[in-house]
């Protein structure tokens, strides 16, 4: 039987053997914080994923889905997943994350003390930090070495809940940590950290995370600047200086990014794309779109199928420019 969402006690402790495993769960002394792993494969019925501990305890959850779709459910918001992807989702206890029939991946969930391991004291602690609060979804299509590497990490975790060893609670903080770090460079911080010094990097780096977070929500600028505890005027000069671009653009090119990937990848309706995308108005939604790329978002959904089955090159989904 494959024995998949296992509990891994902390470090100090006696594991039992693998005899002793009943139910998919390792024998835990009480008041533990546990950290739980699996391999996700929905066969034909969707699936709910697991989490830590069923307490309600505080705990951060990583999702890498590599074929299939899913959705992100809270009563306020749902969020759709697409394979290739990776997620990360900060503690909220009316959230759930389903699979549909026949998704496959991973799923991890920890508790504070295993993401306060993952973290760890290093200088990039601040950044892994910070991201780790926040909800973070990052699409693989164009990333196939980071598909690779991840699916490794989430693989091994589940290994080392398999058959605990000495050294396991380390091996699976490290890689946690792996998962990160991935999410941390697919963000972008890192090249804001490159391409420019000091205050203003930092300032960049967090607009950066709010953004990933809060696009959907259709913040304003001002909104921006506000969580960032500076004024409109310097978050706009910041980005001219360092980017060549006002915050509005910046924001609007990452929209536009995700109204393209799910036009071009997903079946969901127009309607469907605008509301998950935060456009409560669809004629909103075809108005921005249009004015973006010269077509309203059904008739570049059939130029996109066109060009796919004639066989012709297919214009990348980027925005490369957004730090």
């Amino acid at each position: 039987m494959d024995k998949t969402g296992l509990f891994l006690p902390i470090s100090g402790y006696n594991i039992e053997t693998m005899s002793d495993i009943t139910d998919n769960h390792l024998y835990n002394p009480p008041v533990m914080p546990h950290l739980r792993a699996e391999r996700v494969q929905c066969g034909l019925r969707d699936k709910v994923l697991g989490m830590a501990s069923n307490t309600g305890e505080k705990h951060w959850q990583a999702v890498l889905l590599t074929t299939g779709t899913g959705v992100i459910e809270t009563p306020d918001e749902s969020i759709p997943l697409e394979a290739p992807c990776l997620a990360w989702l900060p503690w909220r206890a009316d959230r759930k994350v389903r699979i549909r029939a026949g998704g496959v991946g991973f799923n991890i969930s920890v508790g504070e003390e295993v993401l306060a391991g993952a973290v760890g004291t290093s200088p990039e602690s601040v950044d892994l930090r910070y991201l780790a609060d926040r909800r973070v979804l990052a699409s693989l299509e164009e990333e196939p070495a980071v598909i690779k590497d991840a699916t490794h990490a989430f693989d091994l975790v589940v290994r080392e809940l398999h058959r605990p060893r000495y050294g396991s609670w380390n091996m699976v903080v490290a890689q946690v940590r792996s998962v990160l770090v991935f999410l941390w460079r697919l963000s972008g911080v890192e090249d804001v950290a490159l391409r420019s010094r000091g205050e203003p990097s930092r300032i960049l780096q967090n607009f950066r995370q709010l953004v990933e977070t809060r696009f959907r929500e259709r913040w304003p600028v001002g909104a921006y600047a506000e969580a960032l505890k500076i004024s409109h005027d310097r978050l706009h000069d910041i980005c001219r200086r360092e980017l060549g671009k006002t915050p509005i653009q910046l924001i609007h090119e990452r929209v536009l990014h995700e109204a393209r990937l799910r036009l071009e990848r997903s079946v969901l309706t127009v309607d469907q794309i605008a509301a998950s995308i935060g456009f409560r108005d669809v004629g909103h939604f075809s108005r921005f779109f249009k004015s973006k790329t010269g077509l309203p978002p059904g008739k570049f959904r059939k130029t996109i199928s066109r060009s796919v089955q004639d066989g012709s090159e297919v214009p990348e989904s980027t925005y490369a420019d957004w730090p």
